[in-house]
């Protein structure tokens, strides 16, 4: 299972992370990448995706999944990916655009069109979206959601004040119109935390399970 955030000021590092504990505990290889774009790599790390978010950052997640493929390990039939917040806008891009490749993926939170997020933090990157609508465009997840194939869970607080709960919502209605089945798991009154002993539990659980019902024989 691939764990992937990325985005600019954002990047995995020997912290406890406990999405990648439950995964590791439950049998899986558990990999995490940063990827062009990620903070503490210098800034021309982080200059390789202006205005090209879901783009460089997504072609070095799949150099890293091919690298990976060829190891005796790695079952590359049985491939997942998970990602919250940037990683969750990260897994569906991958599972989008790269459909052969990956048998399951799980999205938190996830941004769908850049033109919904926090101006302040996106358009730093990103450009203005009235003069760089190409740019935007090419980054949101809706032209390449026709192309899914794998099996997808979606999960997403709806009292998020981040990453709103409209993203998912157009992508969950966006799916449908194209008649695509996938799963979600939605949270009432949680923000992008997702805070609370019980809730944590029950959101581990069923990341696991999903997993386990979608790649393990």
């Amino acid at each position: 299972v691939l764990d992937v955030h990325g985005g600019p000021q954002s990047a995995f590092y020997d912290a406890f992370n406990p999405v990648q504990q439950v995964l590791a505990t439950a049998g899986y290889v558990v990999l995490a990448v940063n990827p062009r774009g990620s903070s503490g790599y210098g800034i021309d790390f982080v200059k390789a995706v202006l205005r090209d978010w879901g783009g460089e950052d997504y072609r070095d997640i799949m150099a890293t999944v091919d690298e990976m493929v060829g190891r005796s390990y790695v079952d590359e039939t049985r491939l997942g990916v998970t990602g919250y917040s940037y990683g969750g806008y990260m897994t569906l891009m991958t599972m989008f655009k790269a459909g052969d490749y990956f048998a399951a993926g799980v999205s938190g939170a996830p941004v769908t069109d850049w033109r919904l997020y926090d101006t302040h933090y996106t358009e730093r990157y990103m450009g203005n979206p009235n003069t760089d609508d190409d740019a935007y465009t090419a980054s949101s997840v809706f032209p390449y959601a026709k192309d899914l194939k794998g099996d997808l869970l979606i999960y997403h607080g709806m009292a998020d004040d981040n990453v709103l709960f409209t993203h998912s919502t157009m992508l969950y209605k966006h799916l449908q119109d194209l008649a695509i089945p996938f799963e979600t798991m939605d949270y009432p009154g949680k923000k992008h935390s997702i805070r609370g002993k019980q809730t944590g539990i029950h959101l581990y659980k069923t990341v696991t399970n999903f997993f386990n019902r979608n790649l393990k024989d």
